[in-house]
């Protein structure tokens, strides 16, 4: 039977051969569903914001944007990198339905009190009246956001690793398409509306999710190895700190800008990050692809590697030139001309988007060559330096506008310390490989 081999990238075209499939087009088709499900999320949340922008304040978004980024830094903190480490071992275990519940339970419970924790918090010094009024509704639907987010990436790990990512991307489309719809019917509700439409949809498809698991992982496998959930520690360890610090700076920055310069800017701010956000979802598919082909053969030849690093060149430098180009009409075209003055910002975020593609291509290496420690000092030094970088443009008062070059600056840095870490690679020791039958 012939294999169509291409059709995953539209810009490719698709050709049809009759042999095996090799482990770049094996990569590449995964990985092209995996960006079909992100861009479909990211087009469809992008008309989501730009429908916001329109039929809610400006101190509504800033609002609900604010906590949707810190759900989602709660999650990062909960999560504890398990989804990670069930992607590297769900495939060998014995048990797999079991192995990924412990998880979701482990998972979720973390998850829950972070949210509430951090809500709380935010929302308790900010001084928009909004976010007072309406603060103990707005704390339920964090932790319901929080515990969602973190059930759906654990059963996107699952979902990855058994090769069904066009699940994925099915899922992507339904939840876009409904927090849309709902965001209509809320339309005069303010911030709790706002909120609520984002949130609400993600949890029922979560729960349509786990059914999904389930057909794809049987109960048991007689090939199996037993496996319980600390052995996953070491590496999920590392991805868990490697993801806080990497996504620090973003989950936070709009909840500084809030609590720091007001609810309009942190608004724009948010916004810029989110149509931003559209071309990172490129490498991270092709990362994710990558992680998990490798995992399946507890390698990941360098020519592999190489040849999904010139892929991401061709495809994301003219896309950021074509973004830095057009920020300022994409931004009006969200929220009119009050955000499309502030154009300076996305295309910053942008520019910001081209080392964070080096970066998802290392941190693919690193979680298949189970190094957690270079997983850790790489995410930190991207967290913590852009983080730096955002606190001293506050302090010295820099334009908002000007407040995304830190994504730069940390993005350049990390980049460094990866290919660093990547040169200096250690012997790890060899796995107990699961035999095929």
């Amino acid at each position: 039977m012939g294999v169509i081999e291409g059709w995953e990238f539209p810009w490719m075209k698709p050709t049809v051969s009759t042999g095996p499939m090799s482990e770049s087009e094996l990569v590449r088709e995964q990985g092209g569903w995996v960006f079909a499900g992100s861009i479909s999320n990211s087009i469809l949340g992008f008309a989501f914001w730009a429908l916001a922008a329109h039929l809610f304040t400006s101190s509504a978004v800033g609002i609900a944007g604010s906590l949707v980024n810190l759900a989602s830094l709660a999650t990062s903190i909960g999560i504890l990198g398990l989804d990670n480490g069930l992607v590297r071992f769900i495939a060998r275990v014995d048990r797999p339905r079991a192995l990924m519940w412990r998880v979701l339970v482990v998972g979720g419970t973390l998850s829950s009190i972070v949210g509430v924790a951090l809500s709380a918090a935010v929302l308790g010094v900010s001084r928009e009246p909004e976010a007072k009024e309406a603060f103990a509704v707005l704390v339920v639907l964090s932790v319901a956001l929080t515990t969602s987010q973190t059930c759906f990436q654990i059963t996107d790990g699952s979902i990855l690793a058994a090769r069904k990512s066009e699940y994925l991307a099915y899922r992507a489309v339904a939840y876009g398409l409904a927090k849309i719809v709902l965001l209509f019917a809320v339309a005069a509700a303010g911030v709790v509306g706002l909120f609520g439409s984002y949130t609400l949809p993600l949890l029922a498809i979560t729960v349509v999710s786990l059914f999904l698991v389930w057909r794809v992982w049987p109960a048991r496998k007689e090939n199996g190895i037993p496996t319980r959930i600390r052995e996953l520690s070491s590496l999920s360890i590392g991805n868990w700190i490697h993801g806080f610090t990497y996504s620090l700076p973003s989950r936070l920055g709009p909840s500084i800008m809030l609590i720091f310069v007001g609810a309009s800017p942190a608004a724009y701010f948010f916004i810029a990050l989110q149509l931003a956000e559209v071309l990172n979802y490129i490498p991270e598919s092709v990362s994710k692809s990558l992680f998990a082909h490798g995992s399946l053969r507890d390698h990941l030849p360098a020519s592999l590697a190489s040849s999904m690093r010139r892929l991401l060149a061709v495809i994301m430098v003219p896309m950021v030139a074509l973004g830095v180009l057009v920020a300022s009409m994409g931004m009006t075209i969200v929220g009119g001309t009050s955000y499309g003055a502030h154009g300076l910002a996305l295309q910053l975020f942008l520019l910001a988007t081209l080392p964070k593609a080096g970066i998802q291509l290392y941190k693919a290496q690193f979680n298949v060559d189970r190094r957690p420690l270079a997983l850790i000092v790489m995410g930190s030094s991207l967290g913590l330096s852009t983080l730096a970088f955002l606190v001293v443009g506050l302090v010295r008062h820099v334009d908002p506008d000007w407040l995304p070059l830190a994504w730069i600056l940390g993005g350049i840095l990390a980049l460094g310390v990866g290919w660093w870490l990547s040169r200096r690679r250690l012997p790890s020791q060899p796995e107990t490989r699961v035999s095929e039958g």
